[in-house]
This record gives C-alpha cells, structure tokens and sequence, in this order.
C-alpha cells in the first residue's frame, strides 16, 4: 500500500496487480456472490479472505474494483480481459481476473490510481455491517 508521510494508506501499489507466478490470473473475492446490501456484500468478502489460507497482516487493507471498470482497463490496454469465477475450497466466493500482462506497467499504475484506489482500512472493514454471508440466489 501507498502510503503518506504520516503512514496513513493511500492506495495500493501497482505492483499489487501483478499476476502471481502460481496462477494465470489475478486472484479476487467476488463481492455479489453473497446476500445482502453493498456493505454487508463487502464485509462478507473480506471475511471470506480473512478465514482463507492467505496470509492477511493485522494492518491489510481491502482494495474495491468493480468487474466492468477492470475490464474496460484491461482491454484499453490492449488485452482481452475476462473474469472467471473459480471458488475455492477456503473461499467460495473466490475468482480471478485474466488479462493483466505483468509488463503492462502503464496498465498496472492505473488499476492501482484509477480503477481499484478505494479501499478499506481493518477498522473500516470491521465497522461495516455484518450478516449471514449467505450465498446469493443470483449465483449459479
């Protein structure tokens, strides 16, 4: 995370978008798997990547895209972007966004700047509200 000189967060690093050696694609939760309002959608999502097997630091923030605005980036870039759902056994709502060339370093520092800048802070996420994090009936 980008960070001020007070160490308050201002955003991610570009390099947050890279795609890991281990997978082909960036590794997401998909908020609209769950139940419920926007809030309770997120809440879910970041308890669903607390209880995965990632290794979440007591200070991580969660960073909020919206699947269109990512697409759209992706493909001004140039590549063909595409979000596929892949749950997960430690994460049902887990997917993952392909598309996102590593070298692509113009299209990284938008995603961070422009694309998926708002975030939650661990005292955020906590405030919002909780719910049954059921699986929405819009999910096949």
């Amino acid at each position: 995370m980008r960070k001020d000189e007070d160490d308050n967060f201002l955003g991610p690093l570009p390099s947050a978008f890279e795609e890991r050696e281990v997978d082909e694609y960036l590794s997401v939760t998909w908020c609209e798997y769950f139940e419920g309002s926007d809030e309770e959608q997120l809440r879910c999502s970041v308890e669903a990547i607390r209880n995965s097997n990632m290794n979440v630091k007591a200070k991580a923030c969660f960073c909020i895209g919206s699947t269109p605005e990512i697409l759209a980036a992706i493909d001004d870039a140039g590549s063909a972007g595409r979000a596929v759902y892949h749950p997960e056994d430690d994460n049902d709502a887990h997917a993952g966004i392909y598309g996102i060339a590593p070298e692509e370093a113009q299209l990284l520092t938008r995603l961070a700047d422009e694309v998926w800048c708002k975030f939650l802070t661990k005292a955020a996420a906590d405030a919002l509200p909780e719910s049954g994090c059921a699986k929405s009936v819009d999910v096949a």
